[in-house]
């Protein structure tokens, strides 16, 4: 079910960051072992505020929409330019995304673009293209593929009902079964050089030579940089 009506609040363009609060032993589980729960909620608040950080250097606009509805107490401190908070809906990934997108629409927000709290070194570039092309009306979609077979970034011109049906969430015919439902719907897709999220340990160890080969990446992401110069070390 989609939240009710709401008025609108805003202009332009604006990056939905989808999260979930950093509590052990609920984030990142994929990744424990071996990282401990407490390890993987730490790694978790990081890769958060750095993508927080890069989305708003892009779009002027975030909004963070956190699950649980309470969970905002512990993300709040990790990111100070939130324009609205929002609480996810129960549901899968689908229906949480389509309420974020609905919301995003009903509010005045045009385009819409969503992220997971998880893809600190997506380059600027790639989010600032994404609102472009939609802005310009060169595309109705714009996406950034993962290297797992999902997507690191989704960008919407307009409401797209049905988008989300009929997908295998966690899978790796995410991405593919999404490109399949826009051409059912009529949707002109613009892709973008690939991203990649963390969610398995190798992701990990990509995003830890991804980062230590790249200086703009350690700048952009000194949390999570952190957080992997402490772990590796060990």
């Amino acid at each position: 079910m989609l939240t009710p009506d709401l008025e609108p609040v805003g202009t332009g363009p604006a990056v939905v960051i989808l999260a979930k609060a950093p509590r052990p032993g609920t984030v990142k589980t994929r990744l424990t072992p071996p990282l401990t729960p407490d390890e993987a909620a730490a790694l978790c608040a990081c890769l958060f505020a750095d993508t927080a950080a890069v989305a708003a250097q892009a779009v002027p606009t975030v909004i963070v929409a956190h699950e649980p509805a309470s969970g905002r107490l512990l993300l709040e401190p990790l990111v100070k330019n939130a324009a609205h908070w929002w609480p996810q809906p129960p549901g899968d990934l689908g229906v949480r995304q389509a309420d974020a997108f609905s919301r995003g629409f009903r509010q005045g927000y045009s385009p819409v673009l969503l992220m997971g709290a998880d893809s600190p070194t997506l380059p600027l570039g790639s989010i600032a293209a994404a609102a472009r092309t939609l802005e310009a009306g060169a595309a109705d979609l714009t996406v950034v593929p993962a290297a797992d077979g999902g997507y690191a970034l989704l960008g919407l011109r307009a409401p797209s009902p049905g988008l989300f049906d009929a997908i295998s969430w966690s899978t790796d015919r995410v991405y593919a079964q999404l490109i399949a439902r826009a051409g059912l719907l009529g949707l002109r897709v613009h892709p973008l050089p690939m991203g990649h999220d963390v969610d398995h340990f190798d992701d990990l160890l990509h995003l830890h030579r991804e980062m230590a080969g790249s200086d703009a990446t350690r700048t952009r992401a000194p949390a999570t940089w952190n957080w992997l110069q402490s772990y590796f070390r060990r």
